[in-house]
């Protein structure tokens, strides 16, 4: 979510005038003195967020019914979190947990306006469409501007392959979230948000699943959450840091974050609909510590409540990999929560939730295997941290750091050099005739030979989320590097490992690179265009799924949409968060459910040509043959096209 400009948060719509609420008097909603023609005398007594403040005086005389239970809805109150707080709170500290509640918890709450005029206080507040008012929420500016990380990226994948609702159905958030659940009154000792009667649930839509065509459906519904089945990888958190900085503002940190899928015992069974005995659960990020800047020992019952919660990831696909087969979740011990998964702090909080080996469900003998072939791998493409640890030194491996220069100076690994291909001058600035696109050959090579990188060098390149490294990874393809390998992991991987890094200054000999281009690598408009449309091309559209839906468009783009025919696949489906890349028979698999297979050419694109470099980078290690990134990419496309 980009930020809105300053001048978009604060000016009135001229439409607004003439709107519904337009007709209505300023000072009938926010008060002041309407009568002064003096600036500071008309706004006393002025209130800018009416609806959180007074939300009867505000919206209550035309939406009575509405603002009736809408004031104590979950939005606007988060009534649970005390109650959540409270289960494992010392209560002789309360007054210190509930501080750090407010200044920290609270702060996620919004009203009428929130949802329908501007973007709540957590998003950063200001006008989504000039104070025109709107009956249904915006879910870019609004919805997940607030719940971004575990719903707004999952949905629109960037996280994961985003959700088939999106995706294929093109729904928003109020299509299952609809004002009888979001306007709901939550009741006051309502124990968590999936007690809330009004609450969306699957079988809404999905009715009478148990007696269709699908013999899963038969088997599981009843004993297993429909998101166990059908939900992606998605994130845990871990250990949420809660305080104040040096000038009073709070702030929070989460110390760690794994994507993964876990299966748990359903301990919450008096939840409506929840009568089922395995359910997907997310790690919440709370541990004893938590609010130990507002005063120690709050959390002295810690162990009364569990860490891993009951989830429903918005990320939903008719097929994943984990009901690919019976056998990937059958006898999968790994996909079940175990003792094993707990930190020494949670074992007490969490052991009804723990799935023990005797309640794993046993595998299959004779089932249906997926079948992979994963022998085209080009798997010296990929090396983990135990590899380059152990071939540190050697004379022909050069390590890249791409995270940037900033990054690198905090702690890199020993013998890296700094590298970040977007400040590097590899493609043309956003204001060149053509933007984004890779400059000639022979700059290229230049700058790569500055670096003291030279095609013939085994080049490892890492950073943080592996979007930098795949992407330089590519260019140096092209270019003429002929070993090219990503540390699966990235940094986060080395420190996993258990290796060190290091903040020593870390340069190369200039060098000439002496690559020969491979100009068969990439594509222009031009080019695609003609090849649009027969049948041993895929265009693969590497962005999240707002982009191609036209929700959102990239600054630089005429305008929105998509190449006519591409596939959309999010990188999110590609690469983890950490810079993980999932084993190549699930990627695989999952590449041939969107059609997208080895004996096809396939065209990666996307904004600017940075997430098709990614995809590029992934498919050619995944063993396909002809994999070409189109340069020139939408933000050019759309303006020739």
């Amino acid at each position: 979510m980009a930020p809105l400009e300053p001048q978009e948060k604060v000016l009135v719509a001229k439409e607004f005038l003439s709107s519904p609420h337009g007709k209505i008097a300023c000072e009938s909603c926010h008060g002041g003195n309407a009568a002064s023609m003096d600036k500071a005398a008309g706004h006393t007594g002025m209130d800018p967020h009416p609806s959180s403040n007074n939300p009867q005086k505000a919206c209550g005389d035309c939406h009575g019914k509405i603002v009736a239970t809408a004031k104590d809805s979950l939005h606007a109150t988060l009534s649970t979190f005390p109650s959540v707080l409270k289960s494992r709170a010392n209560m002789d500290k309360w007054a210190h947990i509930d501080e750090a509640r407010k200044n920290h918890c609270a702060a996620c709450h919004t009203s009428c306006g929130g949802c329908h005029v501007s973007r709540p206080k957590f998003a950063q507040k200001g006008f989504v469409k000039g104070h025109l008012f709107q009956k249904r929420t915006d879910p870019i500016n609004q919805c997940t501007a607030c719940h971004g990380s575990r719903v707004g990226f999952e949905f629109y994948g960037e996280r994961g392959q985003g959700d088939v609702h999106a995706a294929k159905a093109a729904m928003d958030c109020v299509a299952c979230h609809s004002a009888r659940e979001m306007h709901a009154a939550a009741p006051k000792d309502l124990p968590g948000r999936y007690h809330l009667k009004e609450m969306a649930r699957c079988t809404d839509c999905h009715k009478d699943l148990e007696r269709g065509p699908v013999p899963e459906h038969q088997r599981h519904i009843g004993r297993v959450q429909c998101q166990v089945c059908h939900s992606q990888t998605y994130v845990n958190c871990y250990n949420c840091h809660m305080g104040k900085d040096s000038e009073g503002l709070a702030f929070f940190q989460n110390r760690r974050e794994v994507e993964t899928v876990k299966i748990g015992l359903n301990y919450d069974d008096k939840a409506p609909g929840a009568g089922y005995r395995y359910m997907l659960v997310r790690h919440v990020p709370s541990y004893p510590e938590m609010f130990d800047f507002y005063g120690k020992g709050g959390f002295t019952n810690f162990g009364k409540t569990p860490t891993w919660k009951r989830a429903s990831p918005h990320n939903i696909q008719r097929r994943t990999w984990q009901a690919a087969s019976c056998n990937h979740c059958h006898g999968n011990r790994a996909l079940f929560l175990a003792s094993s998964d707990l930190l020494d702090y949670e074992k007490e909080a969490n052991h009804k939730v723990v799935v023990p080996d005797g309640s794993v469900p046993q595998a299959i003998k004779k089932v249906r295997k997926v079948a992979v072939d994963t022998s085209k791998v080009r798997t010296g493409m990929v090396v983990d941290a135990r590899w380059l640890h152990d071939n540190l030194g050697k004379k022909n491996v050069v390590v890249v750091d791409t995270r940037g220069s900033a990054a690198f100076d905090k702690g890199h690994i020993e013998g890296a050099i700094s590298f970040d291909p977007l400040t590097s001058g590899l493609r043309t600035g956003g204001d060149a005739e053509k933007a984004f696109v890779l400059v000639p050959h022979a700059r290229v090579a230049e700058i790569l030979g500055s670096k003291g990188i030279a095609a013939g060098d085994h080049i490892v390149v890492y950073d943080q989320s592996g979007v930098m490294a795949t992407a330089l990874g590519a260019v140096l393809q092209w270019a003429g590097a002929t070993n090219v390998s990503y540390l699966n992991g990235g940094i986060e991987g080395w420190h996993e490992a258990g290796f060190h890094t290091s903040t020593k200054p870390s340069t190369r000999q200039a060098r000439i690179f002496n690559g020969t281009v491979q100009p068969s690598l990439v594509v222009d408009s031009d080019t695609l265009a003609k090849l649009l449309g027969k049948p041993n091309v895929v265009v693969l559209d590497a962005r999240a799924i707002h982009r191609v839906l036209g929700e959102t468009r990239h600054e630089l783009a005429r305008r929105v949409g998509a190449i006519p025919g591409s596939i959309n696949l999010p990188l999110g489906a590609l690469i983890l968060d950490n810079g993980a890349l999932k084993p190549p028979e699930e990627l695989l698999w999952m590449l041939k459910t969107y059609g997208i297979t080895p004996d096809k050419t396939v065209i990666t694109t996307c904004d600017t040509g940075i997430a098709a470099s990614d995809a590029f980078f992934i498919l050619r290690y995944l063993g396909f043959p002809d994999v070409r990134v189109h340069d020139e990419a939408w933000v050019n496309w759309s303006i020739d096209r």
